[in-house]
């Protein structure tokens, strides 16, 4: 098995990387350098495509990688989204989104980050840094998990098996951390930090009634504390609710946090959506507000309605689903010119992550001739570009 890390310009990830029995650890090395230290092999972008893509398992820091990666199709992909929530750079977010897609299995610094890819349906685990020097009842460090993840890779030849082997370890670490929270409640059960992580937890586990009550006890202790701050743990309460079909109690929840006029404007749409019996259509948007994209899709893709085209719309474009966003696409007036703008875009997008650069760029060309602002997606395809040609 080939371990091949991807990292950045000016930084050695690599450092921390342990040595594996029957597995050869590589890294990219900028300017088509070669080495060897630390037992690991320094070597050019060029020498990891000549490499057998079914034995191979990617290891990726930086989401500029991910075209490549497409192209190479290795046997697993293990994203490092470390840090991800300090980024403001739209690039980076737009390819560390198509990262978090791509990867078989996510290692991350943030339960918070680990808990929003779990609800997306990725192996997500939370192995806080910096690695191998870390103790921390939580949570592995990443060179403990890492090594855990890679013999997972090894162990399943078939990418279902693996992907199947994934899911059941990421559970099973949730369930852990969901019961050592609850212990943890017990003992400190005016912990408003612990309270909401518990409920995050056991939302995630499906435990939705637990889910609310946990939510609402921590709702609790932050008004005390903290006054109006707390509006975004009652607007997630809302979603925790809809997941029960208490739908009503849903609605009204959403509507204690509308106070930005946005909000009340959107909190009229979904009363009238509920008088009319639209109760899928509420729910689908209060849990696609809060992260769970993923049955805000099985609600409204059970009974397809022409009302709820535009948020099912949105939701393929937001997960990548490009052929199903172009097939409501297309049903909607094709020759206006804001829909076939937008039918460019998605095409240009499909290509872009698929690391078609030629056809994405004659896409978002024909985009840009309806819409110019179109034209920073063509120099978001030169940063990675460049990126890549640095160690080419």
């Amino acid at each position: 098995m080939n371990v091949v890390l991807f990292g950045e310009p000016g930084r050695e990830e690599e450092a921390w990387f342990p040595l594996l029995p029957d597995c050869q650890v590589l890294a990219v090395s900028a300017g088509k350098k070669s080495g060897k230290k630390n037992g690991i092999s320094y070597v050019p972008l060029s020498a990891v495509r000549e490499l057998e893509p079914s034995h191979g398992v990617a290891v990726v820091s930086h989401p500029y990688w991910m075209p490549f990666l497409r192209q190479w199709k290795p046997h697993a992909v293990i994203g490092l989204a470390y840090g991800a929530e300090a980024s403001s750079d739209a690039s980076f977010d737009y390819y560390r989104k198509a990262l978090n897609r791509l990867s078989d299995a996510l290692l991350t610094d943030s339960e918070e980050a680990m808990l929003d890819l779990s609800l997306r349906g990725i192996p997500a685990f939370y192995a806080p840094g910096p690695p191998s020097h870390v103790s921390h009842k939580a949570g592995a460090s990443l060179d403990e998990r890492y090594v855990e993840l890679v013999g997972l890779c090894k162990a399943n030849a078939n990418v279902h098996d693996l992907g199947r082997s994934l899911r059941e370890l990421a559970s099973h670490k949730r369930m852990e951390r969901t019961e050592g929270l609850l212990e943890a409640v017990e003992c400190d059960p005016h912990n408003e930090a612990l309270l909401a992580l518990a409920a995050r937890y056991l939302y995630v586990e499906g435990r939705h009634s637990e889910a609310e009550h946990y939510g609402f006890q921590a709702f609790g202790r932050c008004v005390v504390a903290n006054g109006s701050r707390c509006l975004s743990l009652y607007r997630w309460i809302a979603m925790v609710q809809a997941r029960q079909d208490k739908i009503a109690d849903a609605l009204n929840s959403f509507g204690v946090t509308a106070i930005q006029a946005e909000d009340k404007a959107r909190y009229q749409r979904l009363l009238a959506a509920y008088d009319q019996q639209m109760h899928a259509l509420v729910c689908a948007d209060i849990c696609r507000e809060n992260g769970d994209m993923a049955y805000a899709l099985e609600l409204l893709e059970r009974q397809p309605a022409p009302f709820d085209r535009s948020i099912r719309y949105q939701l393929y474009k937001e997960t990548g689903q490009y052929p199903k966003a172009l097939d409501l696409l297309a049903q909607d007036r094709p020759k206006e010119p804001a829909v076939e703008r937008e039918k460019w875009l998605l095409l240009g997008e499909q290509e872009e992550q698929e690391g078609c650069v030629p056809q994405a760029v004659s896409f978002y060309l024909k985009a840009a001739c309806i819409d110019q602002e179109v034209i920073s997606n063509i120099l978001r395809l030169e940063m990675v570009e460049r990126f890549l040609a640095a160690y080419s």
